[in-house]
């Protein structure tokens, strides 16, 4: 374990505490509002990418439009 090499592990944790804070507890959450959270975060634009979305690389490398597939494993 090093903290240096948890950054992008923090960041993505930060990101989803936007949508579902600390103190809110998870049982109660609908699958309908992880997959809008979902949604928010693989459309916005990453330094790390480019300042492309997660949804553009992953279109560019597969050919596959990851919004219309409209599933989330949970």
């Amino acid at each position: 374990y090093h903290s240096w090499e948890r950054g992008q592990n923090e960041n993505a944790n930060g990101l989803l505490r936007q949508y579902f804070p600390k103190t809110m507890s998870l049982v109660n959450v609908a699958c309908n509002e992880v997959k809008i959270a979902v949604n928010k975060l693989n459309s916005r634009p990453r330094k790390c990418l480019g300042f492309k979305t997660p949804y553009q690389v992953f279109f560019e490398r597969t050919g596959i439009d990851a919004r219309q597939l409209g599933v989330v494993r949970l």
